[in-house]
């Protein structure tokens, strides 16, 4: 597991046992896949309890929603620092490769651990993606192709440097998006839904007496077509005729020192710079409003965390972070909104091998600053948001078969720049949204000669609260921003695993199940109180089975979606049928070789993530990478 190799590793570097409070709900040790995930999205569309909103295709916008908190209450963190987005607060997942990646872990509530950052205590959930740091010398090479146009060639090349490793990487993909889908009584073709991107990476790994640290440069670049929602619309225009070109550039690193053996700090710290450009081309669809816009935005971060020893086991940690965001356009009447925002956490731990127990208290205010001669006269004021964030865990293995812990905790999300400053959508007096959230984790694990079985068992209770949303005027691109909505979540989440070994032979059986009841109680005698929350379905789960047999691996994958709606309101207009999608894959590893053939949507499933969004039939795609 991913907090056992923190362990250790943290054992290494100070004196004293660190042992992690809670455990990850999920977690995918990615060389160890051979599905053939090519995004993040892709690895957590299996987990338990979770929700990826997929617009279609390899270049369709994908976000991540864990037990109906919202994409903007689950933070993306990429080795311990934080993948964000002040502008929307959406992190697309469909930007980040899991190539190079050693793991992606899924927390629900807190994830405690000594060191951590402040914004990790801050976030509802966090998905964490941790890099693998190089282990030898050595170059490697994939290239992976199939339906749809779909090219993607990746290189690696890891150096030794003395005390220093050196990772190299780059990864291009090209797509032409073109898939069927049937569209009332006849088939179409989904058009201009092409992807191109390239991303580019440096990192560096090394280690002091008592300390490591990393860096990590990152460059990425995508030009893209918007296909849109598929709508009854005037015949001959296309449905979309919209581009997106983005560029992303990001440098972080981080620095962790023992220096007492009771005393250590962590180091973190990032710069990132992202440019869009969109563009509707009503030359190509008439139909469409005519927008050419530029944005840009840049974002500094700086975290200090500091643990102190009390005695063993008693331990108290104190982080600090400092973030400023800053965004710029062409819009008309755009304010240039500014944004320094100060996190600070203090957490005290008491952690025996069987019996852990933790309290956090976290701060978060945030200044909001603009240009008020860019505002077009709107009466608006710099504003102050400041918020309280308490949080418990413990944990308890009465025996060695048996282990569990529970977490209580209040998260926020703040409002967006879009949300408070977006021309003619604006609302500066918005207040943040709140949750609160509750859950218990059971897990037993038993077995005898080559069987071993594992089951989680997962209750959780959310209460959101202050919702923001957004409410149309006379044009869909003209917003009025309002806090209003109360939601409660009560579900369960269960996980189930069986292996088994016996010579040349492996076989593992993973069962996923998640019961998620997300009502929606805003207006007490509604029509809609009471009514499940849209894209939230009330069963869901999946089958992983995986056979191996020396060098073969044969993998299937079966996922099920109950119905959903697209609005709280239960008409036929919003429904959503349920659908069962099936995925299968082989593959050989012969000396540095090794090849595989993917399969997906096996039975050619017609089936929808977003409403208006159809995702691809029956595909597939093959792999082959050589390493020397």
């Amino acid at each position: 597991m991913a907090q056992e190799a923190d362990t250790l590793m943290a054992a290494q570097v100070y004196s004293v046992q660190v042992y992690p409070v809670t455990r990850a709900v999920e977690e995918a040790f990615l060389p160890a896949l051979v599905t053939a995930p090519t995004q993040v999205a892709d690895v957590l569309r299996r987990f338990t309890g979770v929700q990826v909103k997929d617009y279609g295709g390899v270049g369709g916008l994908k976000t991540v929603n864990v037990r109906s908190l919202g994409s903007e209450h689950v933070g993306i963190f990429l080795d311990g620092i934080q993948i964000d987005n002040a502008q929307n607060m959406q992190v697309d997942l469909g930007r980040f490769s899991v190539d190079g990646l050693e793991a992606v872990s899924l927390y629900n509530g807190q994830k405690s651990l000594r060191l951590q950052s402040a914004k990790e205590y801050a976030t509802g959930a966090a998905v964490y993606l941790r890099t693998e740091a190089p282990r030898e010398n050595g170059l490697r090479l994939r290239l992976r192709a199939g339906s749809f146009g779909t090219v993607n060639p990746s290189v690696r090349w890891n150096r030794e440097l003395g005390k220093v490793q050196l990772r190299v990487g780059a990864e291009f993909t090209a797509s032409n998006g073109k898939y069927k889908y049937p569209y009332f009584d006849t088939t179409l073709v989904r058009e201009n839904g092409d992807i191109s991107s390239l991303r580019l990476e440096t990192q560096l790994f090394g280690k002091t007496r008592g300390g490591q640290w990393q860096t990590h440069l990152y460059s990425y670049g995508s030009e893209r077509g918007f296909p849109g929602p598929v709508i009854r619309r005037a015949t001959g225009f296309p449905f979309s005729a919209e581009r997106q070109a983005d560029q992303d550039l990001f440098f972080q690193g981080s620095w962790q020192q023992d220096w007492s053996g009771r005393y250590a700090t962590a180091l973190r710290f990032k710069y990132a710079n992202n440019y869009t450009h969109y563009n509707t081309h009503p030359e190509k669809n008439p139909m469409a409003l005519p927008y050419d816009l530029h944005f840009r935005q840049q974002s500094a971060y700086l975290s200090l965390a500091q643990s102190y020893v009390l005695m063993d086991p008693w331990s108290v940690d104190l982080s600090t972070d400092y973030q400023y965001n800053a965004l710029d356009s062409d819009v008309g009447q755009f304010v240039r909104p500014r944004r320094n925002t100060l996190t600070a956490a203090l957490a005290s731990r008491l952690a025996w091998p069987g019996f852990r127990l933790a309290a956090h208290l976290v701060y978060q205010g945030t200044w909001d600053q603009f240009d008020e001669r860019q505002a077009g006269g709107w009466s608006r004021e710099n504003a102050f948001r400041g918020v309280w964030m308490p949080s418990f865990s413990i944990f308890y293995a009465p025996w060695r078969w048996l282990e569990a812990d529970a977490f209580v905790k209040r998260s926020y999300r703040l409002p967006s720049f879009n949300d408070l400053y977006y021309s003619l959508m604006g609302n500066s007096s918005l207040e943040a949204e709140q949750a609160f959230q509750t859950g218990l984790d059971l897990r037993m694990k038993w077995g005898t000669g080559p069987w071993k079985e594992s089951l989680r068992l997962s209750p959780y209770y959310n209460r959101v609260s202050n919702k923001i949303v957004a409410i149309p005027t006379s044009s869909q691109f003209r917003w009025t921003m309002l806090n209003l909505g109360l939601v409660d979540v009560t579900g369960l989440d269960a996980r189930s695993e069986t292996t088994w070994e016996q010579g040349d032979w492996a076989l593992t059986i993973v069962l996923r199940y998640s019961l998620q009841q997300a009502l929606d109680h805003s207006t007490p005698g509604s029509q809609i109180w009471g009514n499940q929350t849209p894209y939230v379905p009330l069963h869901s789960g999946s089958i992983d089975l995986q056979m191996g047999w020396r060098d073969w691996t044969l993998a299937w994958n079966t996922s099920l979606c109950g119905e959903r709606w697209s609005r709280s309101a239960h008409t036929a207009d919003y429904y959503l049928a349920p659908w069962s999608l099936s995925d299968a894959s082989l593959s050989y590893h012969w000396k540095e070789l090794c090849a595989g053939i993917h399969l997906r949507n096996i039975f050619n499933q017609h089936y929808a993530l977003v409403q208006g969004y159809p995702m691809p039939g029956f595909n597939g795609m093959v792999s082959l990478e050589y390493n020397w």
